[in-house]
């Protein structure tokens, strides 16, 4: 049975005269090489000592490997951005905590509450304390801690077991910025300007009226970030 082959667009490209097909294959082989090459000379130059050393059978498939990886390593894609953009935020936010003091691990928080590790871990998990779960590390912003006979409460800034018992099950970012952003209410019985945060009036030793109307603010706070 004859088959008809069908026509075509594509235009086949046949060697001229003075150009066969091994000179081509050459050109290419060439081509290839020197772009392998490149990239290892601007990536990782250290490795081509390396490849000079394995025998032809090796060498050529290892050259490949190596430049390819690179280059996908190196390629950006849209997944890529945005991972890159979730990790410039989380180091942006933890510049951020930096300027109301920064976190601590757990075996600090645990010295400071007078507990064990694994307590401090269980309280995390039970919501008494700001926890931020990164990585391998538990980090605790350390804002939510005092010191001072004044404003300490067992180890905590006085008010703040209060809150964290009232603001709800949101994000524990959520949760720092409820302290230290600005309070964008004024319908609470207390004086503060347009700058104050619930984590100044807690450090200026709050009254007990105070953290009780701080904790409606959580409450409200919790409940509208909820329902977002």
């Amino acid at each position: 049975m004859e088959t008809i082959a069908e026509e075509s667009n594509n235009q086949v490209i046949k060697p001229t005269s003075g150009f066969n097909q091994s000179e081509l294959i050459k050109a290419r082989v060439t081509n290839l090489a020197d772009h392998f090459i490149d990239v290892l000379r601007r990536k990782d130059p250290d490795s081509i000592p390396l490849l000079l050393t394995l025998p032809d059978d090796e060498f050529w498939a290892e050259i490949k490997g190596r430049a390819n990886y690179i280059e996908i390593v190196e390629t950006a894609t849209l997944e890529k951005k945005k991972h890159e953009e979730f990790i410039e935020s989380r180091n942006a936010f933890l510049a951020c905590l930096g300027e109301f003091g920064g976190v601590y691990k757990s075996s600090k928080v645990a010295d400071i509450l007078g507990v064990t590790r694994p307590t401090v871990n269980k309280y995390g998990e039970n919501h008494k304390l700001i926890v931020l779960n990164w990585g391998v590390e538990n980090l605790y912003p350390v804002f939510q801690f005092s010191v001072n006979k004044k404003t300490s409460d067992k180890g905590y800034l006085k008010g703040v077991p209060e809150i964290l018992a009232n603001i709800g099950k949101i994000s524990d970012v959520r949760k720092c910025h409820f302290f230290i952003h600005k309070i964008n209410t004024f319908d609470l019985d207390m004086s503060i300007n347009e700058s104050t945060t619930v984590l100044d009036i807690l450090r200026n030793g709050a009254s007990n009226s105070e953290i009780a109307q701080l904790v409606r603010l959580a409450q409200i706070f919790g409940s509208s970030d909820t329902k977002a």
